[in-house]
């Protein structure tokens, strides 16, 4: 059988020949530099699985460019085939890529050289033989040795296959019905292989590890989460122990607060009175007696004030509540109350004053100063930073709750609370078989830690020096996995981690106590914690490979029975499809008769009974599509004339709205208004009536034709809501049209516009709706105006409207800024004559060095500027008017000597310096009146308050002469009281 005899066009012959060289030549130096690269790597075995293509790569060249391109397809398609399945037959692991690249490798050289019809049948024969290296690879004996470089096959299977997927994608639309779902269905097989393999296969060898070590990941997870439920729980616990104490010391604040509340009866020294109680002591600081349930200590030079001792008074009453809570919680070691002067109460009493030194300040103390509204604007309670407690009391750690009176801030209440309690807690947690808990502050600080712990850190417990608490941290200390850890425990986070813990592996489980901020951590060897792991690596690997094996044949099986049904599925859907579409065809082709074969119920017959009807339909309607597109053609030409129209009077309006918002004078702005709409719109007769200040009659104040001039040289007015269409708009603010004006019972028949034969009046409105006017436009034509008229023209009457309401308020802008300047003015100049009269001050004149204050006027000769252009020769002698906002106050006269003439400089500096010593002058002129005036106000309020302040008639009577007497010298002044009856 020649297999070069196919049924192809000559155009396709050529492109697959040229096809088939280019795959040569690319396989060729692809796999002769593969070649290469094993030869010199002495790999003998992948060079003897490569070889061959390379030299049949060479023979599809040579058979492509003689015309044998399908056999030299072929006989490429074959060797690759027998590599494919040698491949796992000499090495173990190869299987799965070596399906992939076959599948790819074939497919590509199937669709781009081999004829159509066969492409289906060349890419179920690949499938079969990547499905053979795959159960090849599964079932060969295990004695094969693994396969080498099978990441580099991974990396040429992936690459292949992508372009093999992009390729098929380009000519899936090129392939006929049958064809495509053919391929759907080897797509779908062909990955689902593809992971099946991968799964069966490469994983296998990592699933028996992966079996044998669950049950030690299963223990590891458990252990991991029971000592992390431990530390949570245990951290819990320890912070409960702190929130109770919290919670006590918040609760006798607001005790504390409470108390003040009261502070008028409790300050009354009723219970515990400290003007009693209260003693200074040698040293100069205040103390009580020792026999009182609590201390007081009042810091020297402290001022003791009624206030004080109240407020001492007052918080004696802490005594009924801070006792119990000592006996409640032996954990505390002490409980005070600071306020904002350092004055303290101590419970229980040590005599606190004797202790402290008499200078001591409260206020200075960390756990203070962490609680004030300066570093508390939330006013939380705060915990401070453990200390060695000076008395004894070992480690011990401040809890301070603000006290707000109010929004004011006064004092706190604290608690000092001895750390051992919680040390003996942390040492009853216990972890294994030497498991042991640490506690440290954010700062590595210890707070509780077994010798265990210190010697995870390389710390000696016994070099440790109590005093210096503060510079002993773990920080820093330990092997780098532990610095690690520690560094992440004092930034407050949480977790569980393995470290190296002197050649031991440990776990380390920590997590953060909220309340205080301090760390909790437990440590454990991770042997102890993982006793139950139990290795069945033999069996698990014996059940999972014979699982692979039986899984992989009933897919295969499965798959290739789904491709059989698959290829009869698609041979049964697309033979009808293909039918129905040479019908398409024929009736692209103009056939209109042609009637598609109805062979099936489902979808496909549905559609060729739709094509049918459409056949029938398109027969129907080309009776009477033309008759349809005329109408539509009519109903298109009339809608574009009244949208052309629309246009025109839109773009009409434009202009107008241009035209009049350039004019902002009324008397000029309304006859350009009724001109340019008459012009645009070609209205026989267009005229404004403005409203009177009654709102009584319409007045028409613009017209543009003859019979409107005439109107307004008569004053033409219409009653508001009586006369005509424009009477009624005055009154109702809504548009009317009179379409023919001899049957409207509203028209007014004016002898003025005797062609009138409709009309259309429109109220220009402000924008709160006021009515100020109307607009009347007319036409000689009958029914001229349309609703859509109305809709446009009123769009032009509220730009109308606008534009008169500005214009209207710019007239009464300017008149009023013209009458404020006349009466500016006005009182400029009287506030001057009246200060030059007052003062006694004319001028000044200086002549040479010497200056002098005038009294009365002089005659000033001299050119003022105004004048010097008129001048035959420029003057040496100028006046110069001295103004001040327009209006004249003075004016300045200067001579040069020698007769020598002005320059424009000099009298522009001149001029420059008039205008500031214009606005000096008047805020200094306003400056003295108001210094009088004040100073006038005060002695008359001083005079009335010596006159109102006498009891008797008398009194008053001689205060009011003797103050008007001084006040007005040389004068005499009598009162009399009464007078005659009338």
């Amino acid at each position: 059988m020649n297999l070069d005899k196919t049924k192809t066009t000559a155009n396709e012959a050529q492109v697959q020949a040229r096809n088939t060289t280019l795959i040569g030549v690319f396989f060729a130096l692809i796999f002769g530099g593969l070649s290469l690269y094993v030869v010199f790597g002495g790999d003998y075995q992948q060079a003897r699985l490569i070889l061959p293509i390379f030299i049949t790569s060479l023979l599809v060249v040579w058979a492509a460019r003689t015309g044998r391109h399908v056999t030299g397809s072929y006989l490429l398609i074959l060797v690759i085939s027998a590599q494919t399945i040698a491949s796992p037959l000499t090495e173990s692991g190869l299987g799965l890529p070596s399906a992939l690249g076959a599948i790819a490798l074939i497919g590509i050289i199937s669709l781009a050289t081999l004829p159509r019809k066969n492409i289906g049948r060349i890419l179920i024969a690949g499938l079969i033989v990547a499905s053979a290296s795959v159960l090849i690879d599964l079932f060969a004996p295990a004695t094969r040795p693994p396969g080498q470089s099978i990441d580099v096959r991974w990396v040429f299977s992936v690459i292949a296959f992508l372009t093999f997927l992009a390729y098929i994608t380009r000519e899936y639309s090129a392939l006929d019905i049958r064809t495509k779902i053919t391929l759907g269905i080897l797509a779908t097989g062909g990955i689902a292989l593809a992971i099946l393999a991968i799964f069966a296969l490469n994983r296998s060898t990592l699933l028996i590890n992966f079996l044998s070590e669950r049950l030690e990941i299963s223990v590891k997870l458990l252990a991991e989460e029971q000592l992390t439920n431990t530390v949570n729980s245990e951290a819990a616990t320890i912070d409960q122990f702190f929130k109770n104490i919290e919670i006590e010391v918040e609760n006798l604040a607001a005790y504390r607060v409470s108390l003040e509340r009261e502070r008028n009866k409790l300050n009354l020294g009723n219970y515990w009175d400290g003007n009693l109680q209260i003693a200074q002591l040698s040293t100069g600081q205040y103390g009580n007696p020792t026999t009182d349930p609590s201390s007081v200590f009042i810091p020297i030079n402290t001022e003791i004030t009624e206030g004080l001792i109240g407020e001492i008074n007052t918080s004696a009453y802490l005594d009924f509540m801070a006792p119990k809570i000592l006996e409640k919680r032996p954990e505390i070691l002490s409980i005070y109350n600071i306020t904002p002067k350092g004055v303290t109460r101590y419970y229980p009493n040590i005599n606190l004053a004797a202790v402290l030194p008499p200078d001591f300040d409260a206020t200075s103390r960390p756990y203070y100063q962490i609680t004030n509204p300066s570093f508390n604007q939330e006013r939380r309670t705060k915990w401070a930073i453990p200390y060695v407690d000076a008395t004894g009391g070992g480690l011990v750690v401040t809890v301070a709750s603000p006290v707000y009176f109010g929004n004011e801030f006064n004092g706190i209440i604290a608690a000092d609370i001895q750390l051992s309690k919680v040390a003996e807690q942390a040492a009853l947690i216990k972890v294994g078989s030497s498991g042991y808990a640490m506690i440290i502050d954010v700062d590595g600080h210890v707070i509780y830690m077994p010798d265990a712990g210190y010697a995870m850190y390389g710390i000696n417990p016994e070099t440790l020096v109590p005093e210096e608490y503060f510079k002993q941290t773990v920080l820093g200390n330990g092997n780098n996995d532990i610095k690690s850890i520690t560094q992440r425990m004092a930034a407050g986070a949480s977790g569980l981690n393995t470290i190296n813990v002197n050649g031991v592996e440990t776990y380390i489980a920590y997590t953060q106590i909220k309340s205080t901020g301090y760390i909790l951590a437990l440590v454990v060897p991770t042997a102890e914690m993982q006793q139950a792991i139990i290795s069945t690596n033999s069996d698990v690997q014996a059940q999972v490979q014979g699982t692979v094996r039986l899984g992989a044949l009933i897919f295969i099986g499965l798959l290739f029975f789904a491709i059989i049904v698959s290829v009869v599925i698609s041979q049964i859907i697309g033979l009808p499809i293909l039918r129905l579409t040479l019908a398409a065809n024929r009736i692209i082709d103009g056939y209109l008769t042609t009637q598609a074969t109805v062979t099936t119920q489902d979808e496909i017959g549905t559609l060729a009974e739709a094509f049918n009807t459409m056949t029938y339909r398109l027969r129907e309607n080309l009776s009477t599509l033309e008759k349809r597109v005329e109408d539509r053609t009519a109903e298109i030409t009339i809608a574009n004339e009244k949208i052309e129209r629309r246009a025109k009077q839109f773009a009409s309006i434009s202009e107008i709205s241009r035209i009049i918002n350039q004019t902002q004078n009324l008397l000029e702005l309304l006859p350009q208004i009724v001109q340019s709409i008459s012009q645009q719109f070609n209205f026989y007769h267009t005229g404004i009536f403005l409203l009177d200040a009654n709102k009584e009659y319409a007045i028409l104040r613009a017209a543009n034709s003859e019979g409107g001039q005439k109107m307004l040289y008569r004053n033409h007015k219409l009653l508001v809501g009586q006369t005509g269409i424009v009477g009624y708009v005055s009154r109702s603010g809504k548009p009317r049209i009179a379409l023919d004006t001899g049957s409207d019972s509203v028209y007014f028949n004016n002898p003025d516009l005797p062609n009138t034969r409709s009309e259309m009046a429109l109220p220009l409105l402000k924008s709160g709706g006021e009515i100020i006017g109307v607009l009347d436009v007319q036409s000689t034509v009958p029914n001229a105006f349309s609703q859509e008229d109305i809709d446009t023209l009123s769009a032009l009457a509220d730009q109308v409207a606008v534009a008169i309401t500005n214009a209207l308020l710019y007239e009464e802008t300017q008149k009023t800024l013209v009458e404020g300047d006349i009466i500016y003015r006005q009182n400029l100049r009287v506030g001057w004559e009246k200060y030059t009269r007052s003062s006694n001050l004319v001028g000044v004149q200086r002549k040479g060095l010497q200056t002098n204050m005038l009294t009365e006027p002089i005659d000033i000769n001299g050119v003022e500027p105004g004048e010097l252009k008129n001048a035959q020769t420029p003057p040496s002698h100028i006046n110069i008017p001295l103004r001040l906002r327009g209006a004249k106050i003075g004016s300045l006269s200067i001579e040069n000597k020698n007769n020598r003439q002005f320059t424009q400089d000099e009298l522009d500096v001149i001029s420059a310096i008039l205008e500031r010593a214009a606005l000096a002058m008047e805020n200094a002129r306003l400056l003295e009146e108001s210094q009088r005036r004040a100073a006038r106000e005060q002695t008359i309020s001083e005079m009335s308050a010596r006159i109102g302040s006498g009891t008797e008639i008398e009194a008053i009577l001689q205060t009011a002469v003797r103050e008007l007497g001084a006040q007005i010298s040389g004068t005499q002044i009598s009162v009399e009281i009464g007078g005659e009856n009338e």
